[in-house]
């Protein structure tokens, strides 16, 4: 970048010498003329006949004095033009400069400028943000440059959390995976019982809606992190329900409900909960 950004300032400081020497050059050409003008003129009077010397000598002075006001406001309206001038050719010299620095900035490999970070940025937002067909036609592009993103960027948890959370919530589960388990294994220590119990249900939905065993390691180890997560406790509970073991299903659904802040979700769970209780009494 700092060669581009000394080869474009070398052009704008070549242009302002250039076009300041050109203007300089025509100017300097109007003045040879004048001159050459006055000159001519003078000599027309010394030879005219019939003149005395006197009247011939003030028709000199009368020339010069003009010649020279001549001078003077051409000066003037030099000194005014070369401003001007010098000025347009300055900021055309800075526009360029600075054209040649966006572009630096953009195609240059740093971190928020470079042209890869911006293109994969496209690529993430045309995913997150388009509808579900889009998102399948999109998928195997996004899932390279994801995969890629996720590998060179472990240190970044807050973007990779933010990919990760972004995937669930569109159902994307078995992408929102990836995201979740580099942050399990390079920032576990760092993440909290809710992202924990996150990833449980990533890993349930992602599995089928089955308990693997990867996956009732995660949530026996999350309800021992966060014991009152209502995740947690409901994922527990379906747990003991594929087991059959309606007692505990009744009682952890029981607990994730006195925890859940969400009304509707709350009612939905007490019904499953009188359910269960109406097939335990029959």
């Amino acid at each position: 970048m700092l060669i581009i950004f000394i080869t474009s300032t070398l052009i704008a400081i070549c242009l302002y010498i250039v076009f300041s020497f050109s203007n300089g050059e025509n100017k300097n050409n109007r003045k040879q003329d004048n001159l050459s003008l006055f000159d001519s003129e003078s000599k027309v009077i010394s030879g005219l006949e019939g003149l005395e010397e006197i009247t011939k000598n003030k028709l000199k002075d009368e020339r010069e004095i003009l010649f020279l006001q001549d001078v003077q406001e051409e000066l003037n309206v030099e000194q005014r033009e070369n401003f001007k001038e010098r000025r347009k050719v300055f900021s055309l010299a800075l526009g360029i400069a600075g054209m040649f620095m966006t572009l630096c900035i953009y195609f240059y490999p740093v971190e928020l400028g470079a042209y890869s970070l911006l293109k994969d940025t496209e690529i993430f937002e045309s995913f997150l943000n388009g509808s579900k067909d889009e998102r399948v036609e999109r998928k195997e592009l996004f899932k390279n440059t994801y995969s890629d993103y996720i590998v060179k960027n472990q240190e970044k948890s807050n973007n990779i959390y933010a990919l990760a959370i972004s995937l669930k919530n569109l159902e994307e589960f078995d992408l929102s995976r990836m995201a979740y388990q580099s942050l399990f294994i390079n920032h576990k220590d760092d993440l909290s019982g809710d992202i924990f119990a996150e990833y449980t249900q990533v890993l349930y939905f992602s599995e089928g809606r089955r308990f693997t065993e990867q996956t009732k390691e995660l949530l026996d180890l999350t309800l021992l992190k966060a014991p009152d997560n209502p995740v947690a406790l409901t994922l527990k509970g379906l747990q003991y329900l594929g087991e059959k073991n309606l007692d505990q299903t009744i009682i952890q659904w029981s607990k994730a409900a006195s925890f859940i802040t969400n009304e509707r979700e709350k009612e939905e769970l007490k019904i499953a909960i009188k359910a269960l209780n109406n097939r335990k009494n029959q």
